[in-house]
This record gives structure tokens, sequence and C-alpha cells, in this order.
């Protein structure tokens, strides 16, 4: 009975092996089917969760990775000169039109409130479009904006041009953004996003300067043409060097909500909207505020001076643009932070002390803009890291941020001035950040069990 048993084991395995592989061979998929599930099981994890849902060829991501970024980076041009460009020709557009000096503050004013509700709202309605398409669609908003202020005749259709130039904007901003981040590895991602971001830092050190000359020489009306132009041609540039296929996933407005209350990222937006009101609660009025440090000084403040500082601050932003990069590869994102309004802070303390000298003026501009800037990048990835697949809308949320923070530090500039003088405007600008640093450290607290 042994031998026999052990006899037929060999036809009893082989029968069961054949099973099996008519089983095997019954569930066989597709070659189609069996390559995408090959693909996924073998091909390497995405950087991050936010690029699950944003995935390229591997042939594109070498090959067409730079001018793409590049590109982007004129989405963000567009996006700062539309937006502050106003500041340049002011003194034409006023005359032009008849209007008080304070209404150039209403064209600011209504610009970034806009683009502040418009970034996340975009990302909601249009999130789960192809990415490439939202970029261009948000510079033919800029245009359409441009050109309606371009033939505007009163004050009430200058603040509608505004406005539409705000909600294309508040497309591209976020989008471009959300993009270069995807574009790269998650160890080239900061560097990528401080390239796109530096498109806004351009547009503060050669764009509104050049806007500001541009302005005398050949009217505002001119100038606001040329922003239109700018516009059609970087979305030519984006249609040309930028893949297609690229697409987000569109949040409601529950996922919208439970973002915002969301203990960390909560606070993590908190972060830019209080560092973004710091600065502007002095640079908004960095006129009258230098001028009193120099008369403080017994100094007579020349009329070069403020032009030079601004100047000086935007070249130091494209430093720091490209510091906030090298700095979150050495200490990481949330470590670059804290250094950069570590040092912010201190240099609007300093600020409350300093001599009216214009070397020493030109000093702070310099490290207000370097600490400032080199928190953009860092942030924006970290933003990328928390939010996952829900990247863009984060993004959205702190481009918001970032205008809303120009709006209130502007708004408490004003109100400080009035009401304390423009020597303090420096603490104020100090207790924005510290309120910066302390909702950093609280977004770094782990969540409860």
């Amino acid at each position: 009975m042994p031998r026999q048993i052990h006899a037929g084991y060999p036809s009893y395995t082989k029968h069961r092996f054949e099973l099996c592989q008519d089983r095997r061979q019954l569930q066989r998929p597709e070659p189609s089917d069996l390559r995408s599930r090959h693909s996924i099981a073998t091909a390497p994890p995405p950087a991050s969760p936010g690029a699950q849902d944003l995935r390229m060829p591997p042939h594109t991501r070498a090959t067409r990775r730079l001018p793409a970024l590049l590109a982007l980076a004129g989405g963000y041009f567009t996006v700062g000169v539309a937006s502050m460009s106003v500041i340049g020709f002011a003194q034409p557009l006023t005359a032009d039109l008849s209007l008080p000096p304070s209404a150039v503050g209403g064209l600011v004013t209504a610009f970034a409130i806009t683009y502040a509700l418009a970034a996340p709202a975009m990302q909601i309605l249009f999130g789960d479009r192809d990415r490439r398409r939202m970029v261009m669609m948000g510079l033919a908003g800029v245009c359409l904006g441009a050109v309606l202020c371009a033939l505007a005749q009163s004050y009430g259709m200058l603040v509608a041009g505004r406005t539409v130039m705000a909600l294309g904007a508040g497309l591209v901003g976020p989008t471009v953004s959300a993009t270069g981040a995807i574009l790269v590895d998650e160890d080239r991602r900061a560097s990528a996003l401080a390239t796109v971001f530096g498109g806004m830092t351009a547009a503060v050190v050669i764009g509104v300067p050049i806007c500001s000359m541009a302005g005398i020489a050949i009217g505002w009306r001119g100038v606001t043409w040329g922003i239109a132009a700018i516009a059609v041609l970087v979305a030519l540039a984006v249609r040309a060097t930028v893949p297609g296929g690229l697409r987000g996933s569109r949040s409601g407005a529950r996922v919208l909500l439970r973002m915002m209350v969301d203990r960390r990222i909560g606070m993590a937006l908190v972060v830019p909207l209080m560092q973004m009101s710091g600065i502007f609660v002095t640079y908004a009025l960095l006129a009258p505020w230098m001028t009193a440090v120099a008369e403080a000084g017994g100094r007579v403040l020349p009329e070069t001076a403020v032009p030079t500082a601004m100047f000086i601050y935007g070249a130091g932003g494209l430093i720091g643009n490209a510091l906030g990069a090298v700095l979150e590869r050495r200490f990481g994102a949330v470590g670059t932070l804290r250094i950069t309004l570590t040092a912010l802070g201190l240099g609007f303390a300093a600020a409350l002390v300093v001599p009216g000298g214009l070397v020493p003026l030109y000093l702070l501009m310099s490290v207000w803009a370097i600490t400032a800037m080199s928190f953009m990048a860092p942030q924006q990835k970290r933003l990328v890291d928390l939010a996952g697949d829900r990247a863009g809308l984060a993004l959205a949320l702190n481009a918001s941020a970032l205008y809303a923070g120009m709006s209130l530090g502007s708004g408490v500039g004003v109100a400080v001035h009035g009401g304390a003088g423009p020597l303090l405007l420096p603490a104020a600008s100090l207790a924005f950040v510290v309120v910066a640093m302390l909702a950093l450290e609280i977004s770094q607290r782990p969540a409860r069990a």
C-alpha cells in the first residue's frame, strides 16, 4: 500500500499543477492590463503623495524640464507685473484720469482681495483640468483684464479690469507652482519651486521698475497693453514647453474646509499670512518710514533713496530666492523656515534702533528681502508634502494667504502710521513675525492619538 500511494503521488501532483495552470490561464489579464499592473508593481513609488496624480512620462522629465520651469516662471512674472505695475505708473495714471493719489491703493487692494478669494475657488472649479490648459486660461484672463484697463476711461472700469486680471492670476499662480513641483524629483522640488517663484522676484526687480520708466515714456496705457502682450507670449511659451496631460484633482468646498481646519495644514497657512503681513506693515509705507528715520537722525532723505531701496530690495529678493532652495536641501523645509523667520524678526528689531544714514537703511532692506524671499520655496514645498494629492489646493490657499497678508499688513501699517507714527512700523512688523514663528511651531506638533 505505501508503494502504491507513493507511486500515485507524482500523478496526483501533476494533476494539481495542471489544474492550477488552467486557473491561472483563466484569470490571466489582457496584455495591456498586465503591462499596467506590472508597471504599478515594479515602478518606483512617487516622490511624494502630492505627485500621485501628476505623473509625467520619463522622457519629458529629462528633456523638457528646464524650459518648462522657465515658462512657468514666466507665468509668475506676468502675475507679479500685473499686480504691482500700477504702483510704478501711479503718477501718470492719476494725472490722466484726475484721480487722487490714494486711488492707486484701492486698485492694489482690489487685486489682492480678488486674488486671495479666486486662488482656492479656481482650484475647486478647475482643479482636475489639464494643468497646461489651466495656466493658459489664466493668462488669457490676465490679458483680457489688461485690455480692459488700457481702454478704461473711469475709475470703475479700472477696478473692473483689475478684478478680471486678478481672477486670471488666481488661476495662474497656484497652478504654475503645483506643476513645477511635479516636473522634478522630490530632492529637486525646492529648487524647482524657487525657479518658478523666481518669476515673481524678477517682476519686482525688473518688471516694476521698467513699468515705472515706461509709464513716463509711453504712458500708462501703453504699459498696460504691454502687459497684455506679455501674457500672450508667456501662454505660447507654456504651450510649447509644458507637457500636456498633467492633471490634479478637483476638491469641493468640504475638502477646502477640512484642509483649513486641519491643525498642521491650517497653522502652516497662518505662517505665510503673518509673515507677509509683517513685511507689508513697513514695506507698504517705506517712503514715510525712511523719511522719518532720516529726520530722526538729523538728515534729509534724498529723492533717489526710496527707488534705490526698492531696487536693493528686489536684488536681495533674487539672492534670497536662490538661497532658500540651498538652505532647504541642508536644513529641510521646517529648519529653513525657522532660520528665515528668525532672521527677518531680527531685521525688524534692528530697524527700531537703526541710525538715519542711507547705508544702514540699505543694509536693512537687503536683509529683509533675502530673508523674506528665502521663505517662499521651503514654505511651498512643505505644503506640497503635507497636503499630498491636494497639493494644488494647498498652494492656492498659500497664495491666498500671501495676498491676504499684503492687504492686512498694509491696513495695519496705515493704522500704526496714523496712531503711533512711522518710526514704530517695524515694531508692528516684528509682532507679526513672532506670531508666524509660533504658528510654525504649533503646526509641527504631532497629531493626538
